[in-house]
């Protein structure tokens, strides 16, 4: 968060400017990535390549000079490298969102508020579409109520592609390309995705126009994935389930490796917040008809599909995310003392899918009690305890979302219309 206040450090209630119609060529465009982690370091180096240059890669960062070359790349798994170009890098939102025909959020979910916030004064919404590379919780919701009604909105399911930072400001792998991946707007077409918002992210130079973006009914997807906020909370609770506020040591530290030979224990608490999920996106589904329901398939199936031959034993939940090549490279997030191990409560994997993940979809469960429409989330809520008191937060209040801390997050009310979740025209 504090990097993220530097970042929006400059920001002010300055009106909106957009940039002058003759300081572009025909054709060409802008995009300003947000954030410079994984994700951001490949976007950098693929765009200018992918697009012959017509498109124009700015980065905002809170650490300008980190980046040594605006020539960045970022080698593919056959070996090719492809090198991008970055026209102009600021910490400040003015000297770059105005002239912007999209911005593009690549950092930490938790975070999404924050820089929506920030960016807000410079953003043009009849000019400047924003998306964000990894949506997750009700982003879309955020969207809509930061920027207006008439915001261009853009979410992609999933990340296009397994990838991992090599050298800051320099260099990024992939690792994995994916074959397709979903994407839902709010007042963008879907002839807009697959001219300009598809190829920036193709790994052509590996002979493959792929991923392909597959446009998605409803957010429902998105919202209901059965992904990071459901796999990174049961593990990271197996990992330290004996932690009791004092550093693990010995035999006792947890794994260094994230998904790594996951233990029985952690895959059937895996199993069974599946089985939360798919309830209550069934019960979601009776509720509103939202037709985006029917491609959320359970975990287990969707980890067969995705990634098949790279799982190596499908026998349990533990065994295909303990064995599935893709997932091997992650380590676990932990602070380190000369004690030992301890939780490392502001990472990602615990702040991104506690409340941006299960938060998200206990609030869904809550307002559908409202009508009289029960789901179990047992499980969901014992995680999001657990993962609280970990961040000294407090979400839940007698298993209830009342917490003071749930301001901080983006949830379905008590009175909001159910159809926010699905549908963007209800926002």
């Amino acid at each position: 968060m504090q990097r993220v206040g530097r970042v929006a450090g400059h920001v002010s209630s300055a009106p909106v400017r957009a940039a002058p119609a003759s300081a572009k060529a025909d054709g060409e465009m802008i995009i300003t990535l947000i954030g410079a982690g994984n994700s951001g370091h490949v976007c950098a180096a693929l765009i200018e390549g992918n697009t012959n240059g017509r498109v124009k890669t700015q980065l905002l960062t809170h650490n300008p000079g980190v980046w040594k070359s605006n020539t960045p790349r970022v080698t593919f798994p056959n070996g090719d490298v492809q090198v991008g170009k970055i026209h102009k890098i600021s910490d400040n939102p003015a000297d770059l969102i105005p002239q912007s025909d999209i911005v593009l959020w690549t950092g930490p979910v938790t975070n999404t508020k924050d820089i929506f916030e920030n960016i807000r004064p410079y953003l043009n919404t009849q000019k400047t579409a924003v998306g964000t590379i990894f949506s997750q919780g009700l982003q879309h919701l955020l969207a809509v109520r930061t920027f207006g009604p008439d915001v261009r909105f853009f979410a992609l399911r999933n990340i296009p592609w397994l990838c991992k930072l090599i050298e800051k400001g320099v260099e990024s792998v992939i690792v994995g390309p994916k074959s397709s991946i979903g994407v839902m707007t709010i007042n963008i077409p879907p002839e807009w995705v697959k001219k300009e918002l598809e190829p920036l992210f193709v790994v052509q130079k590996m002979g493959k126009w792929e991923p392909v973006m597959d446009m998605l009914p409803d957010f429902c997807p998105v919202v209901f994935n059965p992904a990071n906020q459901i796999i990174h909370p049961a593990r990271y609770w197996g990992l330290f389930r004996s932690y009791k506020g004092i550093p693990l040591a010995g035999k006792d530290e947890p794994s260094e490796w994230l998904y790594r030979n996951m233990d029985e224990v952690s895959g059937q608490v895996l199993a069974v917040l599946d089985e939360e999920l798919q309830a209550l996106k069934d019960a979601y589904y009776e509720a509103t008809g939202a037709v985006g329901c029917k491609s959320v398939i359970p975990l287990a199936l969707r980890l067969k599909q995705q990634y098949g031959d790279q799982i190596a034993d499908c026998s349990t939940m533990a065994k295909m995310v303990g064995t599935n090549k893709a997932y091997s490279l992650a380590k676990t997030p932990v602070i380190r003392t000369e004690d030992g191990v301890s939780p490392a409560p502001n990472h990602r994997v615990v702040t991104d899918d506690i409340g941006w993940g299960l938060c998200t979809l206990v609030s869904i469960a809550e307002r559908l009690e409202v009508m009289g429409i029960r789901t179990p989330t047992s499980m969901m809520r014992m995680l999001i305890d657990w993962h609280q008191k970990l961040m000294g937060k407090e979400f839940l209040v007698n298993g209830r979302l009342t917490g003071r801390d749930c301001e901080e997050l983006v949830l379905l009310r008590p009175d909001d219309p159910l159809e926010l979740v699905a549908k963007p025209q209800f926002c």
